[in-house]
């Protein structure tokens, strides 16, 4: 169960995302929420452009102020009404005291990198993915307020499959409609089976589905799941990321996840 949410926000667009599905996955579960507010950017970082430019110092920290008030914000109109909920943020929190933080968490939730020009959330995502050990949650812009009653679950037998499958068991129990999707094998050849007769157990009845996307690049095999999840009409995807743990590609990850990353509509529940 979902009783402890790290919603983390940079300001901006992605504060009403991150916490908005924060309070909503909150009160599904009656859990509460610590949001922070992170910025990358350190003391003296400003400093140095106006040795060059002075007027960027002044522009550059009423920008950081402006995106920490945003934060605070939709901390108070969205999660401050849930009893227990906490905030924190400014330049005092680093990186690593997020990745501390998540792992004592049940849950880690982003706004979508991306969705704003001046954020720096794909290193974040980076981060949330191979540095932490809870599961990720990934929020669209405009998330539906609806019950997440369809769950689509990628799946392809991997470690991170299983992992995020697993993480996901709380919201798979409570939806209505549950569908694995195979891409490109046999169900039978990536232990499907296995994964159905163990949700079963736990009284979730899913049904399995196949897709193939045939012999093309793994951004097309995102756009292709992507597409399968907007068909279904589901509310909440689940899938496995892979890549690596450099950043010589978005994000370090492969194709088909960093695609579905940086598109997905709905909101993305993932593990490495």
């Amino acid at each position: 169960m979902f009783k402890s949410i790290l919603a983390i926000s940079e300001g901006g667009p992605e504060a009403a995302m991150s916490f908005g599905l924060a309070a909503r996955i909150a009160s599904m579960f009656r859990g509460t929420v610590d949001a922070i507010h992170f910025s990358e950017s350190r003391p003296g970082d400003a400093d140095i452009a106006a040795q060059a430019m002075p007027f960027l110092k002044r522009q550059t920290d009423d920008r950081q102020k402006a995106r920490a008030r945003e934060s605070e914000r939709a901390y108070w109109e969205l999660i401050a009404p849930l009893t227990g909920t906490t905030f924190a943020g400014g330049r005092g929190v680093t990186r690593d005291q997020l990745v501390a933080m998540a792992r004592y968490a049940d849950l880690l939730l982003l706004g979508r990198p991306g969705a704003d020009a001046e954020n720096i959330a794909p290193a974040t995502v980076h981060t949330a993915l191979h540095d932490c050990v809870c599961p990720l949650m990934i929020a669209p812009p405009n998330p539906d307020p609806a019950p997440m009653t369809s769950v689509v679950v990628a799946w392809n037998g991997s470690a991170p499959a299983a992992r995020a499958a697993g993480f996901a068991l709380p919201f798979l129990e409570k939806a209505r409609k549950v569908t694995i999707v195979v891409a490109g094998a046999a169900p039978d050849d990536v232990g499907t089976p296995h994964l159905l007769r163990t949700l079963d157990r736990h009284g979730v009845a899913a049904t399995v589905e196949t897709i193939d996307p045939g012999a093309v690049s793994g951004r097309a095999r995102g756009r292709a799941l992507l597409d399968y999840t907007r068909a279904k009409g589901a509310d909440l995807l689940v899938m496995g990321a892979y890549g690596h743990g450099g950043m010589s590609t978005f994000l370090g990850l492969g194709g088909a996840t960093a695609k579905v990353i940086s598109s997905c509509p709905v909101p993305l529940l993932l593990a490495h």
